[in-house]
């Protein structure tokens, strides 16, 4: 009888031992490995309020998005053309070509752009260095016709061109104000890169107020769609369709795009456009004074606590300077409304103003403050840009 009792204890100690490991056993176990428990509400209070996490676009409003865009994009497209030219050769290949040099005519140089209809009278803005020099300007549109064109008029300082051929069915793109433009704001570019037609490319814009390191008479925004030699020309649009920008240059260590591009507000091909199709010629707004910027030394020798500005030397006989009551040594501080930083934002400040408008100027006299007013004028005895129609 002893025996059954022994066994009976044995086998309730083995099963106690059993149950203790597995218990130790659970506690030691990683996370995975433990169920899950119900939330203590007492730390609710820690994550978001329902409603209140950002909301991720879902793949419909995405579906409806890109639809919008493709359909706004493909009503764009036969607004864009693309430019061909053909440049006359130069003295050098003219004499050698003369003293039999070459057994054959060397064949002509030519230059691709891009450009942007604006009339359904066939009016094109691109830019002037596409066209300049050209001998024969070709024009290809969306549909496949190809069209000779001819320079109508153009701000060599603006870099803009406009052209004009005779075609029906055209298609105007509407051009937007560039004022209103913002950085970060996303904008496309469409145009003939390297050849290839209808070439369209996303970006946004990266900056603005940048300024040419050339003579060019206005700023420039900035923007990371990529652009590439042939897009010159070529229209940088918003997302509600308007051209905000016309593609001008690049800055590049590869020669390529490296989302370093740069387009003519489009406010400026506007109003060159304005003043080709109304007057015939470009009118350039004439302030009429010659001024210099400031550095630390300068400011320092006559008194004056900044360095923006553009310091006053002297007004031309006539001018509205003059006539304003502008005096050498004159500090401009401010034109119409916009702070001046120095001598080349006074200049891009005036050649943005229409011809024959009245601006307020505020300067430093003496480092007193005073305000001015000035009706801009016609640049006397301009001839840049005039063409017949």
């Amino acid at each position: 009888m002893k025996l059954p009792y022994f066994l009976f204890f044995v086998s309730f100690l083995l099963l106690f031992v059993a149950g203790l490991f597995c218990w130790k056993l659970f506690q030691l176990a990683p996370p995975f490995l433990q169920p899950h428990l119900p939330i203590n509400h007492r730390h609710t209070h820690l994550l978001p309020p329902p409603g209140s996490e950002p909301k991720a676009l879902d793949a419909p409003t995405l579906a409806v998005i890109d639809e919008e865009q493709t359909h706004l994009i493909a009503k764009l497209i036969p607004s864009v053309v693309s430019i061909i030219t053909t440049d006359a050769p130069s003295r050098e290949e003219l004499l050698r070509e003369f003293f039999g040099f070459f057994n054959e005519v060397s064949p002509a140089a030519n230059k691709m752009g891009s450009g942007m209809i604006v009339s359904s009278q066939g009016h094109i803005i691109t830019n002037w260095h596409v066209v300049k020099d050209a001998v024969q300007i070709i024009v290809q549109l969306n549909d496949g016709r190809t069209l000779p064109a001819k320079l109508t008029g153009f701000d060599q300082h603006a870099d803009i061109a406009v052209l004009k051929i005779h075609a029906s069915c055209l298609i105007p793109i509407a051009l937007g104000d560039s004022d209103l433009v913002k950085v970060g704001q996303q904008v496309f570019a469409i145009g003939n890169p390297f050849g290839l037609q209808e070439t369209v490319t996303q970006g946004i814009i990266s900056a603005k107020g940048r300024r040419a390191m050339s003579e060019a008479t206005n700023e420039f925004f900035q923007t990371s769609t990529q652009i590439n030699p042939g897009n010159s020309g070529g229209p940088l649009i918003n997302i509600h369709g308007e051209v905000i920008g016309i593609n001008n240059f690049i800055i590049s260590q590869s020669g390529g795009a490296e989302g370093l591009s740069f387009a003519i507000p489009s406010n400026v091909a506007h109003r060159i456009y304005n003043d080709i199709i109304e007057y015939g010629r470009v009118t350039r707004p004439w302030f009429g004074v010659a001024t210099r910027s400031l550095n630390p030394a300068l400011a320092e020798q006559l008194g004056l606590k900044t360095i923006s500005g553009a310091l006053v030397l002297t007004t031309l006989p006539g001018s509205p300077a003059e006539t304003a009551g502008l005096k050498p040594g004159d500090l401009i501080v401010e034109f119409n409304g916009k702070s001046i930083i120095d001598r080349v934002d006074l200049r891009n400040r005036v050649a943005e103003t229409e011809v024959g408008k009245e601006v307020q100027i505020v300067l430093l006299r003496h480092g007193t403050p005073m305000t001015l007013t000035i009706k801009i004028q016609e640049e006397p005895k301009t001839s840049r840009g005039h063409l017949e129609n």
